[in-house]
C-alpha cells in the first residue's frame, strides 16, 4: 500500500499533535509535584498551627484554674 499527500499531511499532523500533548502532560506532571509539595507544606504549617493553638489553650487554662485556686485559698 503506498501513501498518499493526504495520507503524509495526516500523519504530520498527527505527530505534531503527539509531540504538543507530550510537551502538556509533562508540563502537567511539573505543576502535580509542585501542588504536591505545597499541600505537604501547607499540611506541615497547619499541624505546627495546631500544636500551637493548644499549647495557647493549655497556657489560658492553666492560668484560669490559678487564678480560681488563688479565690478559693481567700475564701
Amino acid at each position: 500500500m503506498t501513501t498518499t499527500g493526504t495520507d503524509n499531511k495526516t500523519t504530520k499532523q498527527l505527530k505534531k499533535e503527539v509531540s504538543a500533548q507530550a510537551q502538556e502532560i509533562g508540563r502537567l506532571r511539573g505543576r502535580i509535584g509542585d501542588l504536591r509539595d505545597e499541600i505537604s507544606l501547607v499540611t506541615s504549617e497547619m499541624n505546627n498551627f495546631k500544636n500551637r493553638v493548644a499549647d495557647d489553650i493549655r497556657k489560658v487554662v492553666r492560668a484560669i484554674n490559678e487564678v480560681d485556686q488563688r479565690n478559693n485559698k481567700r475564701q
